[in-house]
């Protein structure tokens, strides 16, 4: 029995793989504590780029976005992939300085953007000077991927609502898991997706896994005219946002937290900041209203990058898919997909070894400093 803790974007692309491998209800037990999509995969801005700072991210990128085009085309419903690009605001010339070397890092992946003057190609844009344009770079729906997995596989596996608050082991062997209901689920196999909450499950075992919560929140104004493309991002205001097709604007601010669960709420001060910040440097949004908001959790990690597979010392048959640090739904059709490979194929793609979380104890760390 394969059991997978959490359905989220990454437990329900798993799960969508293993389905296709042959997996079904007798064999595959998907459990969730709250509702699917609960965590993280229901509260991101939906958007998928290219442009990391480590190579091992920018080469993960790669395969995982190539990939989710891929999987745009096969499932059930309309992912709305779209090619707007991302726009940085360059501020200061430290910042020239940093997209300078980025950019010819990128180019060697031919991945490489430009400089322009944003008022020459973006003249809503209330800034003289340099910005950085990615092109490739776009945004999806959320929602359209994240159910067409649910509903391609809730009929072929056996799914189980309730809160695992144990994993059961016996010597070095993975048994299963314990729910909050008292019941014992046993399987030879438990794959942790649960976001955020992935390092309290492994600690009930007295594994330590450092994946911690950040809450971050989203607004979205009344809609506009739709005119703004890319996603932009300025440093200095802290701010990120792009429009919905249907001419909201959507983004969030740079609030670092403390590492800790909240309440999923947004605050008056942050939801001024943000229309502060979009007003401060869009022309003719003066007086718009934010209509909606949500908040959810960054997971992060000490190097800002994934956690995936296993590490030696586990028991047997434990692995984790978790700690995406804000760029996780972009990466799940592909995670899910690596992740059947090794679980059913036992078939170790490169990138199990470069995200093990072996690597801590290693301290060969994958600093990730480019986090939106």
């Amino acid at each position: 029995m394969i059991i997978i803790v959490g359905a989220g974007s990454h437990g329900l692309s798993l799960a969508y793989h293993l389905v296709k491998k042959g997996y079904d209800k007798k064999d595959l037990t998907l459990i969730e504590w709250k509702r699917i999509g609960y965590g993280s995969s229901s509260r991101n801005a939906s958007r998928y780029r290219y442009h990391f700072y480590s190579k091992e991210n920018v080469e993960y990128a790669i395969n995982a976005i190539n990939y989710l085009k891929k999987q745009s085309k096969e499932l059930e419903y309309n992912s709305l992939l779209l090619r707007t690009g991302y726009l940085w605001i360059i501020n200061e010339e430290k910042e020239y300085s940093s997209f300078k070397k980025l950019d010819s890092f990128w180019s060697s992946y031919n991945i490489g953007g430009k400089f322009i003057e944003c008022k020459d190609r973006y003249s809503y844009i209330k800034f003289e000077g340099q910005c950085y344009l990615a092109p490739q770079d776009g945004a999806f729906h959320h929602d359209y991927i994240l159910y067409s997995y649910y509903y391609s596989i809730k009929d072929k596996v056996s799914m189980i609502y309730d809160k695992v608050v144990s994993l059961i082991k016996d010597d070095n062997k993975i048994k299963g898991v314990k729910l909050s209901s008292g019941k014992e689920l046993y399987g030879d196999k438990v794959i942790v997706t649960a976001g955020a909450w992935s390092s309290e499950i492994l600690s009930s075992i007295g594994i330590k896994i450092p994946i911690f919560p950040e809450k971050k929140e989203i607004y979205i104004t009344e809609p506009l005219r739709y005119f703004i493309e890319p996603l932009i991002i300025n440093s200095k205001l802290q701010i990120y946002f792009s429009q919905t097709l249907k001419g909201e604007i959507i983004g969030g601010i740079e609030d670092k937290r403390e590492y800790k669960f909240e309440e999923f709420t947004i605050s008056i001060s942050n939801t001024i900041k943000f229309l502060k910040g979009i007003t401060q440097l869009i022309k003719g949004i003066e007086g718009i209203g934010v209509l909606r908001g949500w908040s959810g959790y960054y997971e992060m990690t000490p190097d800002s990058s994934q956690i995936m597979g296993y590490s030696d010392d586990w028991p047997e048959g434990l692995f984790i898919d978790a700690g995406y640090s804000g760029h996780g739904m972009m990466f799940a059709p592909y995670s899910g997909k690596i992740m059947a490979d090794l679980i059913a194929d036992n078939y170790k793609n490169k990138f199990i070894d470069i995200f093990s979380p072996s690597r801590f104890k290693l301290n060969k760390l994958i600093n990730e400093t480019l986090v939106i």
